[in-house]
């Protein structure tokens, strides 16, 4: 008996957290992730190091540019 795996979205898991683009002023790494805004823990998905790395997320997470804060 076949039994189909359900993949849960990416989007879904994050409903409710605020996507964020943060940058570390002293080493200008900068990281993109998700702040839960009732606990305000920051969950990091991946590294930026190039603009391409934005794209990425936004795609991989379905977000707008409009949608993402900078910290």
């Amino acid at each position: 008996m076949l039994v189909a795996s359900r993949e849960v979205s990416k989007k879904s898991a994050n409903i409710g957290k605020k996507p964020i683009i943060r940058k570390n002023q002293a080493t200008g790494e900068m990281v993109a992730g998700f702040l839960e805004p009732e606990t305000g823990v920051f969950e990091v998905v991946m590294e930026i190091n190039e603009d391409r790395d934005i794209d990425e997320f936004l795609d991989e997470y379905d977000l707008s540019v409009v949608m993402i804060s900078k910290m």
